[in-house]
């Protein structure tokens, strides 16, 4: 075990192993070891003994525990001001959660399956017990007292140059004629599902994924959302950092079972969960930072999810514009930028193990998706209307997600037909009816039947057309697209062609004889992601000329989860981020050029994410964050990355005079 001297600021380094030629130290190695397994042994069998590493929670049959190796960093500028400095900072220990998946609807390890509950008179006692028999053991926050951030933050010594200037220049000489207009909103964004933690504080019922998370295998390293980045106590700490880096827009979702804990039209609303996101809607606000709301954020409440299976049904409706009705009445005034729903297109195809065991009858996994999108767009265009009705300031619209697509071989017939295709099967699903014509794509109503893709009626067409006030997406990449193996009408014929029924194929390389790469690739489990920085204006052209609003487009989000971050052994190491530097510059540089060159409306760009966090299946093996969160240390410590501080010195060096109002109290 390794020693630290908190009287002074320097850490002590033991050596990875003990020496064979020292036998003393070679028994305490042994001892420690077998310490350490009898530890690990008594927490598997709920014994207890011994310290909790409380913000992951392995599941029972996960892979064999093996323990890393703990490297001690030298002392750093912490991320919080309460925090000692001269602390370790760890890989962080997996942790053995012997509860996790002991209380589910079907037993330890069982598959799940819906089962009716008795919500009663929606008292404590029922949330209570609706906890203990669908998910089990929750790990609790380690802290629940945060004191105020300093103001302003302090910001770090900016990092030394990685290239020389003639391969790349500074942050602030690159464009240096080019500004951003007076009112462009620069921020970060979060999400409450895998930023919040305090699943269970203050009264907010489960969601689907607090549920799924138990499941063996279900997220990549079996960890749980249960503490994720504790952004229920630290927001005020997370947004003065995002201040001083000249942030002035936070994007956050709202989440709808801290609400209303059962989800229901008819359930109690839960005060506590209004009055957190009231504190962080004030409090961005005392910092100058716009406040933007998304509604819903893929964590459905879990009670729709065990009473009539979600999305799946037409239930879901009302009980969403009931709950957005209480959010609009309560926020009126003070959130002006609203999203109904974020990336309905990868949402609508989450239906897998074990959340489409709780289907209801008649809706198959198949049918799923596409009845999901029906309810989806329906919901939308009710909140849309009901936002106009009660005459909400400010502008509403939905995230779409994905991209338009390049043909692979250009000029080759079936590779263009299949970019058409694509544009239709993804962005077109959702964009097409609520920017246009209220209705599904004509291609998609031409290949799908009605008993999979549930037609819409002549009224609901008129509701659903032009109910968006702005565009909204999350960018992250494009990808070249050909036709499938076998081509498109075979792909066609055959429902059973894995490429059926987009009948599509992407690339991530181009179709030269050597098959170059697209652009620099992420980290290996996100490989759908990769640099896209020479395709990310001609996109936003694109689809402004398609879908043009009047209140113009915004990136909701963008980012990059640097290759092997979560494996570097130093915290010097984890923060030097060249790759996501390189995508999150190069975006700009070319939003940049699109607003002042081609006239595009872009009205605000978002990065995901301000902070490292839970990255839904994935769990905390990606990290998407500007700044590093060590897991491991007690109060999840944040650190500056090198994108955070030379994505602020591009933006403080290319806003408008008008912000400075706004840099005189971040800087």
């Amino acid at each position: 075990m390794s020693q630290i001297d908190l009287k002074s600021s320097r850490a002590l380094v033991l050596p990875d192993a003990p020496k064979a030629s020292d036998p003393q130290r070679v028994r305490i190695g042994r001892m420690v070891i077998a310490a350490l397994w009898l530890m690990l042994i008594a927490y598997r069998l709920g014994l207890d003994h011994g310290p909790h590493f409380r913000n992951s929670s392995a599941l029972p049959d996960a892979q064999p525990l093996v323990l890393p190796k703990i490297h001690i960093i030298p002392t750093v500028t912490t991320g919080l001001g309460w925090i000692p400095t001269g602390l370790p900072t760890p890989q962080a220990l997996p942790s053995v959660n012997p509860f996790a998946a002991v209380r589910t609807a079907t037993g330890p390890l069982g598959r799940p399956q819906g089962k009716a509950f008795d919500w009663g008179d929606f008292g404590h006692d029922v949330m209570k017990r609706f906890w203990d028999d669908w998910i089990g053991h929750v790990i609790q926050p380690q802290f629940d007292a945060v004191p105020l951030p300093p103001h302003p933050y302090p910001l770090p010594s900016p990092p030394p140059p990685l290239y020389p200037e003639y391969y790349a220049l500074p942050p602030d000489q690159i464009l240096p004629d080019l500004t951003f207009p007076p009112d462009f909103l620069f921020g970060w964004a979060t999400a409450a599902q895998q930023y919040e933690g305090a699943v269970q504080t203050d009264g907010r019922g489960p969601s689907v994924w607090d549920w799924t998370s138990r499941f063996p295998g279900y997220i990549a390293d079996n960890t749980t959302a249960d503490i994720a980045d504790l952004g229920y106590y630290l927001y005020k700490q997370d947004l003065a950092r995002m201040a001083a880096l000249g942030g002035n827009a936070y994007s956050f979702s709202v989440a709808w079972s801290r609400i209303f804990p059962f989800g229901m039209k008819g359930s109690p609303v839960n005060e506590k969960g209004l009055k957190y996101y009231e504190d962080l809607v004030g409090y961005s606000r005392e910092l100058g930072i716009e406040p933007v709301m998304t509604l819903f954020h893929w964590d459905t409440p879990l009670a729709l999810q065990v009473e009539y299976g979600g999305f799946a049904s037409p239930r879901i409706i009302d009980d969403y514009v009931n709950y957005a009705e209480v959010m609009f009445r309560r926020f009126n005034g003070t959130i002006r930028l609203w999203y109904t729903f974020n990336e309905p297109g990868v949402f609508c195809v989450q239906p897998g193990f074990p959340q489409n065991t709780t289907l209801p009858h008649g809706v198959s996994a198949a049918q799923y998706p596409y009845v999901c999108r029906r309810h989806l767009v329906l919901a939308h265009a009710k909140v849309y209307h009901l936002f106009k009705e009660l005459n909400i300031q400010g502008e509403i619209s939905y995230k779409n997600d994905d991209y338009l697509g390049i043909a692979w071989r250009r000029g080759r017939k079936e590779d263009e037909e299949a970019v058409k295709r694509h544009q239709a099967y993804y962005i077109g699903f959702f964009a097409d009816p609520i920017h246009l014509t209220g209705d599904w794509p004509e291609l998609v109503k031409a290949e799908l039947p009605p008993d999979l893709l549930p037609r819409f009626s002549a009224d609901e067409v008129e509701l659903i057309k032009g109910t968006a006030d702005f565009f909204a997406i999350d960018a992250y990449r494009e990808d070249l697209i050909s036709a499938p193996p076998g081509g498109i009408d075979a792909c066609l014929r055959n429902r059973s062609h894995p490429a059926w029924p987009e009948c599509v194929s992407k690339k991530d390389y181009d179709s030269s004889p050597y098959g170059w790469g697209i652009g620099e690739f992420a980290e290996p489990s996100m490989d759908w992601l990769h640099n896209s920085w020479q395709h990310i204006r001609p996109l936003l052209q694109r689809l402004n000329d398609m879908y043009p609003t009047t209140g113009g487009i915004y990136l909701t989000e963008f980012g990059f989860a640097e290759p092997h971050e979560n494996e570097k052994p130093y915290l010097h190491q984890a923060i030097q981020d060249p790759a996501r530097t390189h995508l999150l510059l190069s975006y700009l540089g070319e939003i940049l050029k699109g607003i002042v060159e081609d006239g595009i409306p872009i009205k605000g760009v978002f990065a995901w994410s301000s902070v490292d966090n839970w990255e839904w299946n994935t769990g905390f093996k990606a990290r998407f964050g500007n700044q590093f969160v060590d897991y491991s240390h007690p109060t999840l410590k944040r650190t500056f990355k090198r994108s955070a501080i030379e994505m602020s010195q591009f933006w403080k060096s290319h806003r408008a005079q008008a912000d400075e109002s706004v840099a005189a109290m971040s800087d």
